[in-house]
């Protein structure tokens, strides 16, 4: 490369070129989205569990959580709700995209990080390969964002 040229990727500094208000909007869009998304799978999937009575309900609703549905869905989701913060964000940004997404991502783990501190019972009772697989999943999610978000700019 040339003195004088920056790669698309790799400005000069860690934080070189990021907007940090571009981040954020593309983090709390995942987080939202994520958030609507839950519920609804949630509802979708358990509304016959949401008529019975209080106990039933209850057994029933802890099931769901286990389902290979429910797993397989809040998984497919939470990381398309990823890709479409870090599209988000990224294209608000207008530059250094595939950095936007991948740190889009970064804080998007960093304020889920609350929600460990804090779990919901359907947290505690989600499978350790599923927590594993979601973690893991979460930048490759934000950094697709970011390809998107350029591939929509060149248009």
């Amino acid at each position: 490369m040339m003195h004088g040229q920056q790669s698309a990727i790799e400005p000069e500094g860690l934080f070189d070129g990021l907007s940090l208000r571009a981040i954020m909007l593309g983090a709390v869009v995942d987080h939202v989205a994520t958030i609507f998304v839950f519920l609804a799978l949630g509802f979708w999937l358990s509304a016959d569990a949401l008529l019975e009575d209080g106990e039933a309900a209850e057994r029933a609703i802890k099931e769901l959580w286990l389902s290979p549905a429910y797993l397989l869905g809040s998984m497919v989701l939470g990381l398309g709700c990823t890709v479409l913060g870090a599209f988000v964000g990224a294209r608000r940004a207008g530059r250094f995209f595939l950095r936007h997404g991948g740190w889009i991502a970064v804080i998007s783990v960093a304020l889920s990080m609350v929600f460990l501190i804090f779990p919901s019972e359907s947290e505690s009772l989600t499978p350790v390969w599923y927590e594993i697989l979601g973690w893991a999943l979460i930048l490759p999610a934000g950094l697709l964002g970011g390809v998107l978000a350029q591939a929509a700019s060149s248009d």
